[in-house]
């Protein structure tokens, strides 16, 4: 949890590239706010956090299931996918769909209630391009853009 502080992740993004089981730590840095690229402790860290981790679940997978290494991951995977959603509703796609509904344009409305009726599920390409992202950085502290509360 520290080491995710201190890099400042998208939550969301990161635990489902983390259920595709990655070898590496590139595939998560998508979900990093901050640049690692420059910083070998901390890169040395979160390689060392998934070498443990991977650790952990393949003795786990092999003390449950008896199955070949390469099933049991699979099935992990499939497992973590089904609990992490590729896709979330975030205030940064609806305040733009609010207000061009408020115009009479509901295209960006329907493209999400389109895109939220599977949030598991992979899309297509667009799709990912357009709603599997972190959050502009320029956001962060517009106010009833950057974060849904819970009177929202």
């Amino acid at each position: 949890t520290a080491l995710m502080l201190q890099t400042s992740v998208d939550y969301t993004i990161f635990f489902r590239e983390l259920s595709n089981i990655p070898e590496e730590i590139t595939p998560l840095q998508k979900s990093f706010y901050k640049d690692i690229s420059h910083d070998e402790t901390l890169r040395e860290s979160w390689g060392s956090w998934l070498e443990r981790w991977r650790a952990k679940i393949q003795s786990t997978n092999s003390e449950e299931r008896n199955a070949t290494s390469a099933a049991s991951t699979e099935a992990l995977s499939g497992a973590m996918k089904r609990i992490n959603p590729k896709y979330t509703l975030r205030e940064w796609f609806l305040v733009p769909a609010y207000e061009k509904a408020a115009q009479g344009d509901y295209t960006l409305i329907h493209e999400l209630q389109e895109v939220m009726t599977d949030p598991y599920a992979e899309q297509s390409a667009e799709t990912e391009a357009k709603y599997y992202r972190r959050k502009p950085k320029e956001l962060f502290e517009i106010a009833g853009i950057s974060h849904v509360s819970c009177s929202s």
